[in-house]
């Protein structure tokens, strides 16, 4: 009688076994891919590929970073020389965007005009475009869709501008009272020519946050 009872609660036994060595072997596998992911985030943090994030930092002008490097690479004598390039800030003014080259944090190299709002290019060439603005609402109330463009205005073409950069996005998909933040960063390289002039447009200027350089504007010769 008692050896058959202990044979009926040997499959009972082996069961229990198996699901905690199953229970052990997936937390196992679990523990690892959580430590193997965090390894991975500290390696990307310390060799800078993922940026760490610091406040109230100077950051230096994107175009200003691309400047220094590509004048570091060694050049032949026939490249060498200034690159002409433009960092510009916005603020709001009258409805649209008004770039400055003279604020904290821009810069205009003297082979760079800024005239009209543009920034009118004085030799033919190739050039990094590049531009961001950041919209910003204290809350939800309905849907809104957001434009930034970057537009050419050439002789060449009869005086028609046309968008070289475009990009559109959207906020507040459902109602809340929670704040929101949308940037837009656009960047290309093109080939201009001398008298090309180069302006943005955006949409619902008055949802753009100009504080500390946030909305800025910038050209390199590549």
């Amino acid at each position: 009688m008692e050896l058959t009872q202990v044979r009926s609660e040997e499959p009972l036994l082996q069961n229990v076994q198996r699901t905690r060595t199953s229970c052990i072997h997936w937390l196992s596998i679990g523990s690892f891919i959580l430590l193997l992911g965090a390894t991975i985030i500290l390696a990307l943090l310390h060799f800078q590929i993922i940026p760490s994030p610091k406040k109230d930092e100077f950051h230096v002008p994107e175009v200003l970073q691309i400047k220094n490097y590509l004048e570091s690479v060694p050049q032949t004598q026939a490249m060498k020389g200034k690159r002409a390039a433009a960092h510009l800030i916005g603020v709001k003014e009258n409805g649209q965007i008004k770039w400055q080259g003279d604020s904290s944090n821009a810069f205009k190299d003297g082979s760079i005009r800024l005239v009209e709002n543009s920034l009118e290019i004085q030799q033919d060439g190739l050039y990094f475009v590049y531009t961001q603005v950041l919209y910003t609402g204290k809350d939800c109330h309905a849907k809104k869709e957001f434009t930034h463009k970057v537009i050419k205005k050439s002789e060449s073409d009869g005086d028609e501008p046309m968008a070289i950069l475009q990009s559109s996005k959207s906020v507040c998909e459902a109602k809340s009272a929670s704040s929101w933040t949308q940037p837009i960063y656009q960047g290309g390289i093109f080939k201009l020519d001398e008298g090309d002039k180069i302006s943005t447009e955006a949409s619902n200027v008055e949802f753009l946050d100009t504080y500390n350089g946030q909305i800025y504007f910038g050209i390199l010769a590549v």
